[in-house]
């Protein structure tokens, strides 16, 4: 009996303990007072080693559910090893037209990954700098953390 509530145990918990292979990168920076303003640029500094497999990269935003609007403007810098920089203007959608909040979360705080790149190869090896800047015309936001997440594709 004691052995196979063990047993039972152990199996629950495998999932939340197993290594996940596929992700290469995945972390927040959090904004200074849960504000991110105009000024405050997060960086991301990503060490590709993998030149071959595909990877989608995705954008993280935690917000509170005070934020104004039902939309994030955000400028996404990537810069390669090689000194290459490209610049996007990203349209994140928080909110439904009828207001609900589209990310998960309880409480004051919901949570939101938008695919921003699909099925990426890093050509070069070495070090990949991901800015992330708010373009909102409002001057800071109630955005409290933001993201990077890059998963290798499983052939």
């Amino acid at each position: 009996m004691r052995a196979s509530i063990l047993i039972t145990v152990l199996l629950l918990l495998l999932p939340a303990v197993s290594c996940d292979s596929g992700t290469v990168y995945d972390r927040y920076e959090h904004t200074e007072l849960g504000m991110w303003r105009w000024r405050d640029a997060m960086e991301f500094r990503v060490d590709i080693s993998d030149t071959v497999s595909l990877n989608n990269i995705y954008l993280q935003v935690r917000h509170t559910v005070e934020y104004p609007f039902s939309n994030l403007y955000m400028f996404v810098h990537v810069k390669s090893p090689l000194g290459q920089q490209m610049t996007d203007t990203i349209n994140m959608v928080l909110a439904a037209p009828d207001g609900k909040w589209t990310g998960k979360g309880n409480g004051n705080i919901r949570e939101l990954m938008l695919l921003y790149r699909r099925q990426t190869q890093f050509r070069t090896p070495g070090t990949y700098v991901f800015t992330l800047e708010q373009a909102m015309r409002q001057p800071e936001l109630p955005v409290t953390d933001l993201g990077i997440r890059i998963e290798r594709i499983k052939p």
